[in-house]
């Protein structure tokens, strides 16, 4: 059987929300009631096929979110760019042999990670993703967008062809070696999942006031 292992991404900056990151860290920022980072670990934690998380954090986030009773690995800025070069840091400092479920602390999703590892399982790829129709143009523009029917990826285009972008979680296999000169999107044996469900990226101002709008709805209903 196989073994899948949690990583929540609490290490970020947060240039994108200006001023207020110079007070707070991203992962910290409050959604109404509750930081930002409890979305990401609940999603987690409601999975029953995942036997570990870790929470890869910074020196400023790493005291408070030890608290939570999970591993926690403070990440070196020089060698983790994103989530998936943060991936093979783990990978290093673990030696762990589990596949990974990639989560991010800035984002609120509710899709179901069990029945993602079993397709996962089932297809025997190497690379799991979800595509979300997004809206705004805008907000397309600023994320990675992908055309499922000439499988093509591309980061921050400023005139996106697609109505879909790529989000997260992201399940990858442990001996899966990708070309860094290669976008991991575009591998062969990679597998995507429409999601239909709630989806939220807290990375700039007014994706937080949206956020936390649509959070104090939901607590009222």
């Amino acid at each position: 059987m196989e073994e899948f292992l949690g990583i929540l991404f609490c290490g970020g900056k947060g240039a994108r929300l200006g001023e207020i990151s110079k007070y707070i860290s991203k992962s910290l920022l409050p959604v109404y009631d509750r930081p930002v980072f409890k979305f990401g670990l609940e999603h987690l934690t409601n999975s029953s096929l995942i036997t570990d998380i870790i929470l890869l954090t910074n020196e400023m986030n790493d005291e408070i979110l030890s608290r939570e009773g999970y591993k926690t690995i403070v990440q070196d800025d020089k060698e983790v760019h994103d989530m998936f070069s943060g991936w093979e840091y783990i990978k290093r400092k673990t030696g762990t042999n589990a596949n990974a479920v990639l989560v991010p602390s800035d984002n609120i999703c509710d899709s179901d990670i069990d029945s993602m590892i079993k397709v996962f399982e089932n297809k025997k790829c190497d690379f799991l993703f979800s595509l979300y129709r997004v809206e705004s143009k805008q907000k397309l523009s600023e994320m990675g967008s992908f055309d499922p029917v000439r499988k093509i990826f591309k980061y921050k285009d400023k005139n996106p062809e697609t109505e879909f972008g790529v989000i997260a979680p992201y399940i990858i296999r442990n001996n899966f070696q990708f070309d860094p000169g290669k976008n991991i999107f575009e591998t062969e044996n990679a597998e995507i999942m429409i999601h239909a469900g709630i989806w939220s990226d807290i990375g700039d101002i007014d994706s937080l006031l949206d956020a936390c709008i649509a959070r104090k709805k939901n607590k009222k209903q």
